[in-house]
């Protein structure tokens, strides 16, 4: 990955990713102009779990132990983390995207701040996410719904900017601006284009419960958030509440 560039960070667990979600990935990479960073992690907390007792038994040569569920999760990982390389591989070359890999072990949201420099951070739904077809007569877009959380009292210019340009892009469908108190016209001017909605929804309080919910919860195909917006929340609660996501999560450094 070349010096200095601006590195989206993927991490591809044994939940694996599909195609759609990986397709738009690496179009969003695409047109932020950043690298792509497919972080293959290894979930402790399961690795825990096939070591427990019941989960062992005894080799009929050599009669020494041996851990079932942790032969089967090494197996299933691979055969995961193998398939995910090689489509998102295929698909970051069909849009000259550049793309490396790491291995890693921990939950999704530790292992990503472990890493250091400028990275943005994508999380793909745990709900089976897919394209929803558009209205009759309208350009179907990648994302439908975007939705956009400002950070309460935060510079809020890095996720208003990511929006922006995924729009003139043309892969957003309508905007959903998620606030405390209204920002400037000028703040979301970029975001207006015709044929589409830019909708505020300023009663939005910005804490960790309503982060955590509408991460949950997301009525939208992508969420993009800055790292301020998460500051204040323990990463075991935001790890539990990805585990859960409903929506796809980009957030921005």
């Amino acid at each position: 990955m070349s010096e200095g560039s601006r590195i989206i960070l993927v991490p591809i667990d044994l939940h694996g990713i599909n195609r759609a979600t990986l397709e738009t990935l690496v179009r969003i990479a695409r047109q932020l102009d950043r690298a792509l960073l497919g972080l293959l992690l290894e979930d402790i907390r399961l690795q825990r779990v096939a070591d427990l007792p019941f989960t062992t038994e005894i080799t009929l040569s050599g009669a020494r132990e041996r851990s079932l569920l942790r032969d089967h999760l090494s197996q299933r990982h691979s055969a995961v983390t193998t398939d995910t390389q090689r489509l998102l591989d295929i698909l970051a070359k069909q849009d000259s995207v550049e793309l490396s890999f790491e291995d890693a072990a921990g939950a999704r949201w530790h292992s990503a701040l472990e890493r250091e420099g400028p990275l943005d951070i994508f999380f793909p739904a745990r709900i089976r996410w897919h394209r929803v077809h558009p209205p009759a007569g309208r350009r179907p877009a990648v994302i439908r719904r975007l939705g956009v959380v400002l950070p309460r009292n935060r510079d809020h210019s890095s996720a208003l900017d990511c929006a922006a340009v995924l729009m003139q892009a043309g892969l957003v469908g309508d905007v959903y601006v998620l606030c405390h108190r209204p920002p400037a016209p000028e703040e979301l001017r970029a975001l207006y284009h015709s044929g589409h909605q830019v909708r505020l929804q300023t009663n939005f309080s910005g804490d960790p419960a309503s982060i955590l919910s509408l991460i949950r919860h997301s009525p939208y195909d992508l969420v993009i958030m800055s790292r301020e917006s998460l500051d204040n929340i323990p990463p075991t609660s935001l790890d539990n509440a990805l585990d859960e996501s409903g929506g796809q999560v980009l957030v921005v450094n």
